[in-house]
């Protein structure tokens, strides 16, 4: 017996092995239970979803032998021959190809004529609103009052285009697209009966390439069988369709969510080598964001629509709403630039790129200034910008309160502080410039914090007076590494420290900031993990080399190799010290006076997350 494909082998024999569109399926089995049977039926939907095959399963419920049923016996001549296609009395007219008026005068010349083997003669109409309007017009009267032993069962995926005199005289059932897990489900169930070997995220793909139609996810899955050797596995599917998979989009979420940029590069290297559609990835990314958005405002709704319930829990708990509002709108609008980008791959980049540059919290750092080691305070100047912009100060530690629109009472008395009392005043009190901070210090905790509430107006709110400099945290202590050199006055350089005074910016400057240093005499070796090493190239060597040699003398040289680097990056440093001045900051505001006797008495709260330390500019 030759092959028969999956899509019409396991085209569904009764109502209960329809996959769905149980809202049709209700209704047509309750009229066929208690014979209220109307004389024309319109169904309508996409591709697919079963307008034909519920209109054969209704032409045998009509016309089994055992009575009209909605369980039809499937073993009487007529159930077989409806089956096989070949029942008289069901006639199948395709209107895209029929579409005259002469075709549909033949139509109602041959509907008085009654049924030659069964109980109703059906007329099958598929894509009806092919149809012209003078044949809609000579079909009209008919459809309106047939001869009782007449059924009409039209079909059409638009029915916007079926004038409203059709549509009137008619039972209107829209099937619904098929959901994902409906077809990944049903998927599942015909690839076990077949014995065809699967791999669960291959069949997620095959649903969501299906696009609703369970027709075309058949067809998809004939292709993939054959594609595959007779089994089906998530990579083979994935190339097939000229798309990546469900893993491919958590690598690249996850690169964003860590603010790693490199990676993030690196990832999009290897996905560019699949050629797939952009589009089509930052479409499952808005997806994504979607409902990891819903999740995180009403708990416990993500579905498992893509088999990737679990993820989208825990990208809700590891992303601030800021952080998945913003992904979602880059994304969106990058979908738009694609088509007026002059690479593809460029605007999916630039997209990614865009979310992790103005990601909220991101630290905005100027070019950084080569600092000047003791001793060579004279011509500190000539070694940084030639007419450097005047010393702006220094950004403020922030707090929110809450409630809103309260106005603290004239009577509140003011907490005893060990300094100076707080002063009442509608502008921010100016803090005093900070004594400079020596080169080797650790940290610097900046200047004092400047509270600002939502409680009230800021006139109304006692401001506080200059405070001492919140005090540093213990830092973790550095030990002597292989990276610590001596510089050409005499002070030591410690690379995880001081790499920011070598200046080297961009893409360069990036990857260096990953490596651990190693130096003997004038030999400087560069330790980088793999993921970054494979985003670095020879022009990338050159600037990092320039940078050292204008720092340590033109004898330098430097050698860059994969390996470990233990964590003793810049890159690890500078996170150390951005958490120790963030706990600092949360520490001074929960426990100064003011904002305590705010909370107590307003019964506000410290809005966490508008903390921010003080910039610590060295």
């Amino acid at each position: 017996m030759s092959y028969q494909v999956l899509a019409r082998k396991w085209r569904p024999r009764t109502f209960e092995d329809m996959v769905g569109q149980e809202h049709v399926l209700q209704a047509l089995i309750h009229a066929l239970e208690n014979q209220r049977l109307h004389h024309a039926y319109l169904f309508t939907g996409t591709r697919g979803v079963g307008k034909t095959t519920i209109g054969r399963l209704l032409a045998r419920c009509l016309n089994c032998e055992t009575g009209v049923t909605p369980r039809p016996c499937g073993e009487c001549s007529s159930c077989r021959e409806i089956q096989d296609g070949r029942f008289v009395d069901l006639i199948e007219i395709d209107a895209a190809s029929r579409t005259g008026v002469d075709d549909m005068r033949e139509l109602t010349d041959n509907v008085q004529y009654a049924p030659t083997r069964g109980r109703f003669k059906v007329y099958l109409i598929d894509e009806v609103h092919m149809l012209t309007n003078q044949s809609f017009n000579a079909f009209l009267k008919t459809l309106e009052e047939p001869p009782e032993h007449v059924k009409f069962l039209l079909a059409t995926t638009d029915p916007q285009k079926l004038p409203v005199t059709v549509l009137s005289r008619c039972l209107q059932f829209n099937l619904k697209r098929m959901t994902p897990e409906h077809i990944a489900g049903h998927l599942k169930h015909v690839l076990g009966e077949e014995q065809i070997p699967f791999e669960e995220p291959a069949l997620w793909l095959l649903a969501r390439a299906a696009d609703g139609s369970m027709r075309d996810a058949l067809s998809l899955t004939d292709q993939a069988i054959a594609f595959g050797n007779q089994k089906l596995a998530a990579s083979d599917v994935s190339n097939m369709l000229g798309t990546i998979d469900q893993r491919d989009i958590e690598r690249l979420v996850k690169a964003l969510v860590e603010s790693d940029g490199p990676s993030l590069l690196a990832e999009i290297q290897r996905v560019s080598d699949f050629a797939p559609d952009y589009g089509v990835i930052l479409a499952d990314l808005l997806s994504l964001f979607h409902r990891v958005t819903m999740e995180q405002v009403v708990p416990g709704s993500a579905d498992n629509a893509l088999g990737d319930a679990a993820q989208v829990q825990a990208l809700a708990r590891q992303l601030s709403a800021e952080d998945a509002q913003l992904f979602y709108q880059a994304a969106l609008m990058g979908r738009k630039d694609l088509a007026v980008t002059p690479d593809a791959r460029m605007g999916f980049e630039m997209t990614l790129l865009r979310m992790l540059a103005f990601r909220p919290g991101n630290d905005r750092r100027e070019p950084p200034a080569r600092r000047s080691a003791p001793g060579q305070a004279g011509n500190a100047e000539s070694r940084e910008d030639p007419d450097p912009a005047p010393a702006a100060a220094p950004r403020q530690q922030q707090v929110a309160t809450e409630p809103e629109n309260v106005t603290p009472p004239a009577d509140m008395p003011a907490p005893e502080p060990a300094e100076p009392a707080p002063q009442v005043s509608a502008e921010p009190v100016a803090a005093e410039e900070p004594e400079p901070a020596e080169p080797d210090a650790e940290f610097d905790p900046g200047p004092v914090p400047e509270y600002l509430t939502e409680a009230a107006p800021e006139s109304a709110i006692p401001q506080p007076s200059e405070e001492p400099g919140i005090p540093a945290p213990p830092a973790e202590e550095v030990q002597p590494t292989e990276s610590a050199a001596e510089d050409e006055s005499g002070g030591e350089f410690d690379w995880q420290r001081d790499f920011r005074s070598l200046g080297i910016v961009g893409m360069p400057g990036n990857l260096a900031s990953h490596t651990a240093m190693a130096r003997e005499d004038d030999a400087i070796l560069l330790t980088m993990e793999e993921g970054h090493a494979r985003l670095l190239n020879p022009r990338h060597e050159e600037k990092i080399l320039a940078a050292l040699r204008n720092r340590f003398g033109d004898t330098i040289t430097l050698r860059i190799e994969q390996g470990d680097t233990g964590g003793r990056t810049p890159a690890v440093w500078e996170e150390r010290q951005r958490v120790a001045r963030q706990k600092a900051a949360e520490s001074s505001i929960q426990n100064d006076p003011l904002v305590k006797s705010i909370v107590e008495r307003f019964e506000a709260r410290v809005v966490e997350d508008s903390i921010r330390p003080a910039e610590h500019s060295g």
